[in-house]
């Protein structure tokens, strides 16, 4: 079996992450890696046996030899790694979001497609059977349509300082929801209307770091999403996640008693949500617990084999940014935004 040799741009947390996943795949060799941290590359790259290493990733570029890369640095440095690597003819998958504005997005996506390369975004629920289980209950009408999603939770947020940065990360209702985003495009369709209210609780941060947003698709589906990245290093807040409809509500873990699981279910192997339907009482819905990270990555090696595009694209990476700026958009002038994507 041919190898696909790929390049790793960005050797921290995600880049460390997707390197565990890829070094299981038989048809997979790490031939490449960049990072700015002189120190973080050297552990990288002697962890990984890594043959190529640069600090410039231009020059990992460089090398013919390298098939595809992973793109794992922060959101605001996602366009010029994605324009390069596209004509220099790598097929690209990039760490969420996209880009940090829609023209860099919309230029990503046209270079992309002009060199001829698959371009992926890093949307990993979409490979999570915790969320396909979900979509499944919700699209199969168990709890009837519509339905309202429901998520609160809180927290001290992300420990770099960039995650905070208005023009670099967003903070939580860009580079945290932003999965929601895609989930709720995924799931529901076309989101039509945003209302939301924000607000910044940490000092000396440029961007929100709180917030809450009603989300109208045009299936009459709704999300409420209820996020915070400002509480002080210590604490944490309570979470809160279901989905509610005319025939009952879908309870995520976390939200229920799970010492009250029947014991028949191994955990070891499934997950499970709590059903509640009228007049049917509670009901235990499992899943098989999977690798989302490695199932993602799988699909990306496999679309580069047997050349056929990915089903998380560079369309999909724009249309959640486009949600998630509305929302801060909505935040800020405390107006409803029609968005219609």
């Amino acid at each position: 079996m041919e190898k696909i040799h790929l390049g790793i741009i960005g050797c921290g947390g995600m880049g460390f992450h997707h390197a565990r996943s890829l070094s299981k795949m038989k048809n997979v060799e790490i031939t490449g890696a960049s990072d700015v941290d002189p120190e973080k590359l050297k552990r990288f790259t002697q962890h990984y046996s890594v043959k190529y290493s640069f600090v410039d990733y231009a020059q990992l570029l460089d090398i013919k030899e390298i098939d595809a890369v992973l793109i794992c640095l922060p959101t605001f440095l996602h366009y010029p790694a994605v324009i390069l690597a596209a004509r220099k003819g790598k097929h690209i998958f990039c760490e969420k979001p996209i880009a940090m504005k829609i023209e860099d997005a919309e230029e990503m996506i046209k270079v992309c497609r002009e060199n001829n390369v698959k371009f992926m975004i890093g949307f990993v629920r979409r490979f999570d059977n915790f969320w396909g289980k979900a979509r499944e209950v919700i699209r199969e009408g168990t709890l009837g349509r519509p339905v309202v999603w429901h998520d609160i939770r809180s927290s001290t947020g992300a420990s770099s300082s960039w995650y905070f940065d208005e023009e670099k990360g967003g903070g939580p209702l860009i580079d945290g929801a932003v999965h929601n985003y895609d989930f709720g495009h995924y799931t529901f369709g076309k989101v039509k209307r945003v209302y939301a209210a924000t607000m910044t609780f940490k000092k000396g941060i440029s961007a929100i770091d709180t917030g809450s947003a009603i989300l109208e698709y045009s299936s009459g589906d709704q999300h409420i999403i209820s996020w915070s990245w400002g509480l002080p290093q210590g604490a944490l807040g309570a979470q809160l996640i279901d989905i509610i409809g005319p025939k009952g509500a879908l309870i995520f873990p976390g939200c229920f008693d799970e010492a009250k699981i029947p014991r028949s279910i191994d955990q070891t192997q499934y997950g499970v949500f709590l059903l509640n339907l009228k007049g049917e009482g509670k009901e235990w819905i499992k899943w098989r617990k999977n690798d989302m990270f490695f199932d993602e990555l799988k699909h990306f090696i496999d679309c580069i084999v047997d050349d056929k595009e990915p089903c998380v694209s560079g369309e999909d990476g724009k249309r959640a940014l486009e949600i998630g700026l509305a929302v801060l958009k909505s935040g800020r002038t405390g107006l409803p935004i029609e968005i219609n994507v």
